[in-house]
């Protein structure tokens, strides 16, 4: 399909006819639409869904009431001035029928009185078709493509994301890739032979059997994956009120709110503060007049203790003397053979000292007063005062600082603060215990789904065997058993292709080299990314070692668990541990599954791009894109890569409707071999907007 032309009259902003020619020629297939916010862009783009899909576009199953106020809203105003106020959309196309190109004209018109009626006319080659053949037509369009494909092909920057990555995601692009491909029609011959296999008598239980299974399997699946869904929305709605009750904390915080139980703490903190510093205080007192005037004259003070120390071992000396000159003593000492004592005496003296006189003369008790109170003098560690003069003033310090806390905070709002963390502790709760109810309820929906997979290959099995015992084929049967087997065949080819051309894709793209290095696309559809990172072994020795299972799972993804047991050669997490030990500071390098919402909005949008993409790459047919918003939320790094490599590469006829901040005169060179056209709305007055042919901004 090439669009020749597109004509606007009396439509939206667009006053009066307004044509875009867009005839495809010289290889060039690029139609570059510029204008700023407001100019008409997005009327553009509805107009051209409208004239082709009419209600459909807009989400509707037949012409309704809605359907009605919504395309009257997109009348011209000016237009609407004057009874009966008309407004159409053209287009010419070009399609191929197999061998030449016919040439098609739609026109979808509308005229407003008191009601609002539509029409829609098409021609072929110049002639009228007649109703039935523009019913067959639209038919054929609606097969090139269909609903679920409108938002591939009209590409809203600002909302595809919301096609790949929010609740629902799996269900849609599982549906645009049965599309893509052509296997929707797989459903559809599903349905024609069980109801030709049940209408027939000769029909086997078995088949029932086994159709049961089947669609009970499929059941199934959808509801595990569901469940899986809502955990994840679950699980995010937690995190989400984490972060709440992390905000508020720091907002009060950062406005000097704090709560009654922390302004006590500093109260406390003040009060022991002081206790210290009266404590320090109390001992250099103390040192002050019991010890730092005896340190001043410390020599004087060690020679006391000196003469002390004389005079003690004199008064022995003195008292040795006496003893021995008693008669018990000397006679016992006669008694030994010795006569003369005097050379006792002079022993005794060389021990203890002389018989010169006492100068302090102190009795035994005053000395071991003054001894004790001269050992303390000289043992005394000076640098101790020092020390507890520091000690008072970091608690000075400590203080004041505290006192400077008190004064910038305050508790008037501490009542508001409390009962709003309150409600977010309570919602937390709530969000806790969904949340253990949706990981029992997933329990038991996988269980149940293994129970189905068991008891959907049990009947299969049991069918085959059945039709290969009928002495009467019955050919629908094996054609069911058939298109389930080729359909799970085909599926994995074509997923593959996807999953390849991405990998290319993205490396392209993407700016940052390690960023996603592979992509896997589930049985559900479901879209897992993961990056290579090298981990050494005694780090998932530890990860192993603190969680459980289903934590390491989701920590590390389950193909990264896969890696390492196949790498370890084991099957349990136990064994698993035990290997990561014994290679401790040896690294691996494993596929670490990312989670597509911790990616910024500049990566999920090339990330989306990249599998839109591949996706695109499995549909066998021609079709324009129409692209608004192409570069939402996209870096300027990024969109140089995005004209080269993206744009530049489409195969098809392509519209890109743009801002002067999206495309812009660099993004214009890249493309320019490719350009065929451009265009630039101008809407000053935000009524009516002029369509200025073969211009671009300030190119």
């Amino acid at each position: 399909m090439k669009i020749d032309q597109i004509i606007l009259f009396n439509f939206g902003s667009y006053e009066g006819e307004n044509i875009f020619d867009t005839k495809v020629r010289d290889g060039k297939n690029i139609i570059l639409i510029g204008g700023k916010n407001g100019a008409g862009k997005t009327t553009l783009f509805t107009a051209m869904r409208l004239c082709m899909y009419g209600y459909m576009s807009l989400g509707y199953k037949n012409i309704n009431s809605f359907y009605t106020r919504a395309v009257i809203k997109l009348i011209n105003n000016n237009a609407k001035m004057e009874k009966p106020a008309k407004a159409s959309v053209s287009m010419k196309m070009e399609l191929s029928n197999g061998q030449d190109l016919d040439t098609y004209s739609l026109v979808r018109s509308w005229v407003l009185t008191e009601s609002l009626s539509e029409s829609f006319s098409i021609e072929k080659n110049g002639f009228s078709l007649p109703q039935n053949e523009i019913a067959d037509f639209e038919k054929y369009l609606l097969s090139l493509i269909p609903p679920e494909l409108f938002n591939l092909y009209f590409f809203d920057g600002e909302k595809i994301a919301d096609f790949f990555m929010e609740e629902g995601s799996n269900s849609r692009i599982k549906d645009a890739f049965l599309t893509l491909c052509g296997y929707d029609t797989f459903d559809i011959m599903r349905k024609n032979f069980k109801r030709i296999s049940t209408g027939n008598g000769e029909s086997f239980e078995a088949l029932n059997d086994y159709l049961e299974a089947s669609d009970a399997y499929s059941n199934a699946q959808a509801t595990a994956t569901k469940a899986e869904a809502d955990l994840k929305n679950c699980k995010d709605s937690l995190s989400t009120c984490e972060a709440d009750i992390m905000l508020l904390d720091k907002n009060y915080s950062a406005s000097g709110g704090i709560t009654q139980e922390e302004w006590n703490q500093k109260e406390y903190v003040l009060k022991e503060q002081e206790k210290k510093r009266e404590n320090y205080n109390t001992w250099l007192k103390k040192w002050a007049n019991d010890l730092v005037p005896f340190l001043m004259i410390r020599e004087q003070v060690l020679s006391v203790k000196n003469q002390i120390g004389k005079e003690n071992n004199n008064l022995k000396y003195r008292s040795f003397c006496e003893i021995i000159q008693s008669d018990a003593v000397r006679n016992a000492i006669s008694s030994c053979g010795i006569e003369d004592v005097s050379s006792i005496k002079e022993a005794a003296y060389t021990t203890f000292g002389g018989e010169q006189s006492d100068i302090l003369d102190l009795s035994f008790e005053q000395s071991s007063r003054v001894l004790s109170q001269t050992n303390r003098i000289l043992e005394f560690d000076a640098s101790k005062i020092e020390k507890y003069k520091r000690a008072i003033k970091k608690s000075i310090s400590i203080s004041a600082k505290i006192r400077k806390e008190l004064e910038n905070s305050s508790i008037s709002t501490v009542h508001e603060y409390m009962q709003q963390k309150s409600e977010l502790y309570e919602k937390k709760s709530t969000i806790l215990n969904h949340q253990i109810q949706l990981e029992q309820d997933l329990s038991s929906q996988r269980e149940i789904l293994e129970q189905q997979k068991v008891v959907f290959n049990k009947m299969q099995i049991a069918l085959e065997s059945e039709l290969k015992k009928a002495s009467i084929n019955d050919i629908s049967a094996k054609a069911i058993v058939m298109l389930d087997k080729l359909q799970s065949i085909l599926y994995f080819h074509q997923i593959k292709k996807v999953e390849n051309f991405f990998k290319g894709e993205i490396k392209t793209l993407m700016r940052k080299t390690h960023i996603i290095d592979d992509i896997h696309i589930d049985a559900d559809f479901g879209i897992h990314i993961y990056r290579n990172d090298e981990i050494q072994f005694n780090k998932l020795g530890d990860i192993l070692f603190t969680n459980s299972e289903e934590q390491i799972n989701m920590l590390l993804g389950e193909k990264a668990v896969s890696t390492l047991m196949n790498d370890a050669g084991v099957n349990t997490i136990d064994e698993l541990l035990l290997y990561c030990k014994a290679k401790r500071n040896v690294s691996i390098v494993l596929p670490i599954e990312i989670d597509k919402s911790s990616l910024s909005n500049g990566e999920k949008q090339i990330f989306i791009m990249a599998l839109y993409h591949s996706l695109v790459q499995l549909c066998n047919h021609e079709i324009p894109f129409i692209i608004d918003t192409p570069f939402a939320r996209i870096d300027t790094e990024h969109r140089r890569n995005i004209s080269k490599y993206f744009f530049s590469k489409l195969n098809a006829q392509v519209f890109i409707l743009s801002t002067n901040e999206e495309i812009d005169s660099s993004h214009v060179q890249i493309m320019k071999d490719k350009i065929l056209a451009t265009y630039i709305l101008e809407n000053q007055d935000n009524k009516h907007t002029t369509v200025v042919k073969n211009s671009y901004f300030e190119v």
